[in-house]
């Protein structure tokens, strides 16, 4: 079995595993505040009157302001890239209105200011993580600092571009963007990705196969290491666990509990 997934298995099922990843991953819910008393009163008017169509785009305006949509559906997203859509589709919009009447307009306020779920933040957990850990530089310093375990800061887009410009990555077409690149010694790089897998199935999986994919499609210089960070449920069996414990020794996968002991090895 490769070494560091051995050693990842062996983490999960040790004592404090869960108890060690609160301060890469704390669960707490993420504040999206309070509704000004100007939008609390546009909306309110909306409600109280039934204009279904202004209250839909109301409700989408402070969905892009960070709000939450008050319910579910699968119309909502379209509805937010075309605004037009809304007065196309009167039938639509009546159905979602019904749904939101049945809401007193308090449960609509409190819907609207629901915190955002610890799932949907684990990206920015990692690398808020990082940023305490280790030392970070643009791209130009971090192109001339050598000798020295440092991170690139910029977006996904910016690590994306730096890969393949200047480390000569090459990434599989619906590759998504990477959470971090390290320059560890001279010339060796890890270009990698983090998930925290929360669950079997669905949405879940497909996390695990996108990191999965990224150590063995990406094709990189023999100075990158490619590198899948994984923690949660994957480790503790069934197909994911499978696929981890056939991994080839070069296809580096691990929790983020030794990203250290993996930089300090290659140093």
């Amino acid at each position: 079995m490769n070494s560091w997934v051995n050693k990842s298995f062996k983490i999960v099922k040790s004592d404090f595993y869960l108890d060690r990843l609160l301060d890469i991953y704390p669960p707490d819910e993420i504040v999206r505040g309070k509704l000004t008393k100007k939008d609390k009163s546009i909306i309110e008017m909306y409600y109280k009157e039934q204009k279904c169509t202004e209250l839909i785009k109301g409700l989408i305006n402070l969905r892009k302001k960070g709000f939450k949509f008050p319910l579910e559906s699968p119309y909502v997203n379209f509805f937010a890239h075309c605004e037009e859509a809304v007065n196309k589709n009167p039938k639509t919009v009546k159905k979602i209105c019904s749904k939101i009447y049945s809401l007193t307009f308090n449960e609509l306020v409190k819907k609207l200011e629901d915190p955002k779920k610890p799932s949907r933040r684990i990206g920015p957990m990692f690398r808020d993580w990082l940023r305490n850990n280790f030392e970070f530089k643009v791209v130009d310093e971090f192109a001339n600092t050598n000798n020295q375990v440092i991170f690139l800061d910029g977006s996904d887009k910016v690590l994306k571009e730096y890969a393949i410009r200047n480390l000569r990555c090459s990434f599989r077409e619906l590759s998504k963007g990477l959470d971090f690149i390290a320059k560890i010694s001279g010339d060796i790089h890890i270009v990698g990705t983090a998930k925290f897998i929360t669950d079997f199935g669905g949405s879940q999986d497909n996390q695990f196969n996108e990191a999965i994919s990224m150590v063995k499609e990406t094709i990189c210089p023999s100075n990158v290491l490619k590198v899948a960070i994984i923690d949660g449920v994957a480790w503790l069996g069934g197909k994911m666990a499978s696929v981890l414990q056939n991994l080839n020794n070069d296809e580096f996968c691990f929790s983020a509990l030794l990203l250290d002991e993996f930089i300090r090895s290659n140093e």
